[in-house]
């Protein structure tokens, strides 16, 4: 049963105080949620009705009822329900017509009384009137009454402010009688009142709270048998939850402290930041009126109730200036004088030392250099600074008495009548619990309240949970005292990381896991079977392993990280406006750690990366975790060191033929998950250069799989974390990588060099963490769900299970065609799902399979299923970097100014991004776009500055005007491009459908049309079935559409990371669809057939500009394969690089429209993609050497040693054409022809001709026979 609900059913409720702050919120929370209320009366003084229209009903509190009900309803509703009376409280008879107080005496049933004045520095005989004689006015109206139920009384919890620490629901301790002091007040006259006030208020801060305390002790008195409850709230703040997070309209108390923060008008006040202050929600403390009234229902009692949150979620002030100046520094107002800060000054000296300095010093040379000019400008100025002034000591000198005292305020009454009272559907609907409430989310939003609803800027977005704080300055919060201040940092790093969450198990030492490895069966066989095939001792074997042990292992150091995270926050401080992180997916990896395992995955675009997890883990107290880094870091003197003992362990970047090495990594990696040590790798391998996610490589992600699937754990949990930023620091190095320049090597001196980017701003990070995958979960659902499936259609899951070997047949037979290259070229199977790193693992052969077809999933006890498994879980975990992943402004201005590169202006580019955030919101992506739209693409702009020029109000990218063959220009577009790959998944398959539908519908008009024209007029004379049928130009058939964008999406298959088999009919159709729901394109259904056209063409145009670079990169990609000789092999990494030239030319010659498309990333995948299709097939020279022979004498020996201790280098890749492909008027050919329809410019067949000709004539000596 609802008791709220029950209890006002029926009855007539009669409110005052209802224009203001709290009224109005609770006036709007009994219209929604009390809906068989009577009626409720509400007195205004003046005009009743007009106010009642302009202060209430014009209201946006009404917001959300109108968007719910439809504003016709809702209008009809609200006066049906709400009665506006005019009234004085002040007055006898409240100041209401007799007809007007004769109906509420015969109609109201419950009164609650909100009106009082809250001028903390009203004359005191205007503070009686107002909080003292309206009260009994009110108190002698509810005697009147003819069946009243209840009076609650809204006062203050302040009424005891005359007293410290602990405060229990009671009345106010008075060293005076009320009613003789009130006489006194009201005798003096204005002059002595005035001058004897301070001398009233003894140990109360104000004469509000004063009057107050004098008002419920003469109710106290004078109540009779009301059933009355005095409601004592705290500092009243925003809302919590309703109407919406964050509802303010009016600035008062701590309202305007934010606000002037905000603007830059106050920066510190006189307090201590240690004390615990007392903000309630507004929405809870309207709950709390509404609730209280069923507590005293028709009893003859007084209660008092308070409601405040020191008692059960204490904050203090210094956490609350931290939470403010982090929205305001994120959400600069327009009208801000100077940038948000704010501090307390416990010494009284030191702050009026600091306000003298901060105001008087500047107010007073504005008037002296104003007497001395004359000028009017300045006398101006000088009068507003003045101005300025008195209102920064009015705020500080009003609130200073509750920054510098502390009190706790106990909730133990309301408590009760929640629990003893209410019901559960009460407690959520009307709740009012402290607990509850998240002070970093409810400042953010108290914040955007006073800027959305009190400044009324246009364009201020609610905060989001992840951008509330950044964690460069979160330490900051409770830092006091001198020694802290001055040596902050210091003080955090060697405080911090005390309490770290406790894994099951304690960490090993270095020395004992480096014993367990070096002990382990896997390692032990390992140096006996390379002692076997070398013919060397085992000891010596054993010796190569610890070296290798030794330059593999970390060795994890706290005291070396606390000088590390020390570092890292001034260089933090330096270079980046914010590290935002996802609080509560932090929580979440506390609990996983407490149970098993954690294994963190992180995207991968920046170094930075692998310091940003550790640095974070070390904030939050959670134990760091080993990082998987690759030996390049080895080259770097003094890192390396850090980083070893940061708990980075190196690996190489290939294993290739050294099982050693491999047996070594395996186990250790495995120990460390044995040990429930945390670990990160990166399962794409490298940094993205392009800023998409690269497809996984699962070798590691299967090593720290195989101890749960060897019972060795009982789970194991991973975390895909989604790293984002504004901008990255690589990305000039990423560009010269891009235009086919080498990687620059890792170098101490090139870290030196790169000192320079501590003068540079890169925005800010945004840090992610998925809910972790379970690996037990997750193994026993898709057993369930495979198994399943296996039984329902047994044949098709089965195949995987002998895939390798018909691969391995399939390569081995087109390598029997020329017997001298089959000695020493090798078909290179692929083994994706077997790499860490880019590195070759061991070949892992699996038993045939011979279980019967049809039975179930078992990754437990059989290779390929296990493999299977991993794969699956490889492709979740890149999926859930993906939806991790927060799209940054940057990344909306870059796609913007790629897809206009001739120039836009401010405000179309504005627009443009508005608009591209709704679009990445429809797709179910996230985005960190916070604060108006022209201070955000003001903000990206600035950051790439360095990439954007403008010339007469139009943005471009860099360099534009000194032409496209411009170095600087490719740079820039392609650092641009960079930033705009991070969306570009989001809006794949719109492109794609978009790509498809626009370049047919081109084609037909320009090269078509005559002949479609001719069969439209054949057509149209043919009628079956008395149905006329015509051929329509402006539309696809679904089967056609269907068949392109799958062909398309297996060309950028290498582009996007998709698990084979996602792109069957109905996933298409399923996407197509949407694009028809959002109006994007048209759907034509005529009989059986149905017919798909563009219906917005502006967003089809902009989704399809988004991937033509992609197409025509791999369009030269394809063009480039002629110059490849039948039954020839060339060198993969020259045939890349003339790639690279080749589409270099084509650009410059007009007949690429993107440089992008020249990106060796593209170049490189398409080479991928033409092997996946079986176009090309790639293959590795090996060396043919004797074999090593037993009878080999002692000298022989120890060169042949020394050699094998040598890495052995990677084969040397080639490429030839696969015969189906070698005849280049033939399925080469048609290949080219189809790809070419989707270019922006689309090629006709003689165009592609000569192309393919220039290619040859390019490439002369390109290929060439072994």
């Amino acid at each position: 049963m609802v008791v709220l609900a029950n209890f006002y059913a029926g009855k007539t409720v009669l409110i005052t105080g209802a224009t203001g702050f709290v009224g109005k919120v609770l006036l709007e929370k009994m219209v929604r949620d009390l809906p068989d209320i009577e009626r409720i009366y509400i007195i205004i003084r003046g005009n009743a009705k007009e106010r009642f229209e302009e202060d209430i009903m014009q209201s946006r509190i009404w917001d959300s009822c109108k968007a719910k009900m439809g504003e016709a309803a809702f209008n009809a509703h609200i006066h049906n329900k709400v009665v506006a009376i005019g009234g004085d409280l002040s007055k006898e008879g409240l100041g209401l017509s007799s007809e007007d107080y004769q109906t509420v005496v015969d109609q109201v049933n419950v009164i609650i009384h909100c009106a009082a004045s809250i001028d903390f520095r009203e004359r005191l005989d205007k503070a009686i009137s107002s909080n003292l004689y309206a009260s009994l006015n009110m108190l002698d109206l509810s005697k009147r009454l003819k069946n009243v139920v209840a009076y609650v009384h809204c006062s203050t919890a302040y009424v005891n402010s005359n007293r410290e620490g602990w405060l229990d629901e009671e009345l106010p301790v008075l060293d005076f009688n009320p009613e003789e002091m009130v006489d006194l007040i009201m005798k003096q006259d204005i002059q002595t009142l005035e001058r004897i006030t301070p001398n009233l208020l003894g140990a109360y801060p104000n004469t509000y709270t004063f009057t107050k305390a004098i008002t419920e002790r003469i109710l106290a008195l004078k109540r009779g048998d009301i059933p009355m409850c005095f409601l004592r709230p705290t500092i009243v703040g925003g809302s919590l939850k309703e109407p919406v997070p964050g509802w303010v309209d009016s600035v008062a108390a701590i309202g305007a402290v934010m606000l002037y923060c905000g603007v830059g008008l106050v920066q510190f006040m006189k307090g201590d930041g240690r004390m615990v202050a007392d903000i309630v929600p507004v929405d809870h403390v309207a709950n709390a009126l509404i609730a209280s009234a069923v507590a005293i229902g028709n009893q003859n009692v007084l209660k008092i109730h308070q409601i405040g949150t020191s008692h059960r979620n204490p904050v203090a002030w210094n956490r609350i200036s931290h939470y403010v100046t982090e929205y305001w520094r994120n959400h600069t107002p327009k009208k801000s004088i100077a940038r948000s800060q704010f501090s307390f000054h416990s010494s009284t000296v030191m702050y009026e030392a600091h306000f003298f300095m901060r105001y008087g010093v500047p107010s007073a040379l504005l008037q002296v250099l104003s007497t001395l000019t004359g000028s009017e400008d300045t006398k101006t100025k000088a009068e507003g600074f003045k101005k300025m002034t008195r209102a920064a000591r009015l705020i500080c000198d009003t609130f200073k008495h509750f920054t510098a005292h502390e009190w706790v305020f106990s909730v133990t009454a309301l408590e009760k009548v929640y629990q003893d009272l209410l019901d559960g559907e009460d407690r959520v609907k009307f709740n009012c619990d402290a607990a509850e409430i998240n002070w970093q989310s409810y400042f953010c939003y108290f914040c955007f309240g006073l800027h959305k609803y009190v400044m009324k800027e246009e364009g201020v977005r609610p905060p989001t949970e992840l951008l509330n704080t950044s964690i460069i300055t979160k330490s900051d919060v409770n830092q006091s005292g001198f020694f802290q201040w001055v040596f902050a940092d210091i003080s955090w790093a060697s405080t911090s990381y005390r309490h770290v969450t406790q894994t099951p198990l304690p960490p090993r030492a270095p020395t004992e896991i480096r014993s367990l490895v070096m002990n382990s069966p896997r390692v032990q066989q390992a140096m006996e079977k390379v002692s076997r095939e070398e013919g060397v001792l085992v000891s010596e074997i054993e010796k190569r392993a610890n070296q290798i042990m030794e330059r593999m292992q970390s060795n994890l150091n706290v005291s070396v990280v606390r000088v590390l995270g020390w570092f890292l926050k001034k260089v933090w401080r330096k270079i980046y406006q914010g590290i935002h992180v996802d609080e509560k997916g932090i929580e979440l990896i506390r609990e996983a750690i407490k149970k098993s395992p954690v294994v963190l995955i992180p995207t991968h675009r920046s170094y930075i990366d692998f310091l940003i997890i550790s640095y974070i883990f070390f904030e939050y107290n959670l134990p760091l975790p080993h990082i998987a880094a690759g030996e390049d870091f080895l080259s770097i003197i003094i890192v390396r060191w850090f980083f070893r003992n940061a708990g980075a362990f190196f690996l190489r970047r290939t294993f290739h033929g050294d099982s050693l090495y491999w047996a070594i990594f395996s186990e250790y990696v495995q120990r460390l998950v044995i040990d429930n040590q945390p670990m990160e790798f990166f399962i794409e391998g490298k940094r993205s250069r392009t800023g998409k996610s690269l497809h996984p490589k699962m070798g590691l992600l299967s090593m720290v799989c195989q101890p749960f699937f060897e019972n060795r754990v009982q789970d194991v949990h991973i975390v895909p974390i989604g790293i984002s930023y504004e901008k990255v620091l690589e990305g000039e190095l990423y560009s010269n990588e891009m235009m086919g320049e080498s990687k620059t090597k890792e170098s101490f001196n090139g870290l030196l060099r790169a000192s320079k980017v501590l003068k540079m701003n890169f925005g800010r990070i945004n840090v992610v963490f998925t809910p972790p995958i379970s690996i037990k979960q997750y193994s026993e659902d898709k057993s369930n769900e495979i198994s399943s499936l296996r039984r329902l259609n047994p044949l098709s899951y089965n195949i995987n299970n002998n895939t390798n070997n018909t691969n391995n047949n399939t390569n081995n037979s087109t390598n029997t065609n020329n017997d001298e290259q089959s000695n020493i070229i090798k078909p290179i199977v692929n083994t994706n799902s077997a790499n860490i790193s880019e590195g070759d693992f061991e070949t892992q052969i699996s038993k045939p399979d011979t279980r019967s077809i049809g039975t179930y999933f078992d990754p437990f006890n059989n290779d390929d299923d296990r493999r299977l498994l991993i794969q699956d879980l490889g492709y979740q975990v890149v999926r859930d970097l993906n939806k991790s992943a927060i799209i940054t402004t940057t990344s909306a201005v870059a796609t913007i100014l790629l897809s206009f590169r001739r120039g836009i202006n401010r405000e179309e580019l504005i627009s443009k991004v508005e608009w591209i955030r709704e679009e990445i919101f429809a797709r179910g992506g996230d985005v960190a776009f916070e604060g108006p739209s022209d201070a955000l693409v003001d903000h990206s702009l600035k950051l790439l500055s360095n990439l954007v020029s403008k010339r007469r109000n139009m943005y471009e990218p860099g360099s534009a005007q000194l032409g496209v063959t411009n170095k600087n220009y490719r740079k820039n577009v392609l650092v641009l491009n960079f930033y705009r790959n991070q969306l570009l998944h989001l809006f794949l398959w719109d492109g794609l459908v978009s790509l498809v539908i626009l370049s047919i519908l081109q084609s037909r008009s320009t090269i078509e049309q005559p002949a479609a024209a001719a069969a439209a007029a054949v057509q149209s004379t043919i009628n079956t079935n008395n149905v006329s049928t015509t051929l329509n130009l402006n539309s696809v058939d679904q089967e056609t559409l269907i068949t392109e964008v799958r062909f398309l999406a297996k060309v950028l298959s290498q582009e996007f990371v998709n698990q084979p088999g996602y792109d069957t009919d109905e996933f298409i159709l399923k996407e197509i669809s949407r694009m028809v729901s959002r109006g994007i394109i048209s759907k034509e259904v005529s009989g059986t057939s149905t017919c798909y056209g563009v219906k917005s063409e502006g967003a089809c145009g902009f989704y399809a500009n988004l991937f033509y670079p992609l197409i025509e990169g791999y369009m030269a990609g394809i063009l480039t394969l002629f110059s490849i000789q039948p039954e020839m092999c060339i060198k993969k990494n020259q045939f890349l690089q003339r790639m690279g030239w080749f589409s270099e030319k084509m650009f410059e010659e007009g007949k690429l429209n993107f440089y992008e498309s020249c990106s060796m990333e593209i170049l490189s995948n398409s080479i991928q993609l033409f092997e996946q299709m079986k176009v090309v097939e790639r293959k590795r020279l090996e060396e043919v050497v004797g074999k090593r022979t037993t009878r080999s004498t002692n000298s022989n020996k120890k060169p042949q040693k020394q050699q094998n201790q040598r890495r052995k280098p990677a084969p040397e890749e080639y490429l030839q054409l696969l015969p189906p492909y070698q005849d280049k008027d033939g399925l080469l050919k048609e290949l080219a022809e189809r790809l070419s329809k989707y270019k922006k410019s689309p090629q006709s067949k003689h165009q592609i001709n000569d192309l393919r000709r220039t290619v040859v004539e390019d490439f002369p000596l390109l290929s060439s026979k072994l």
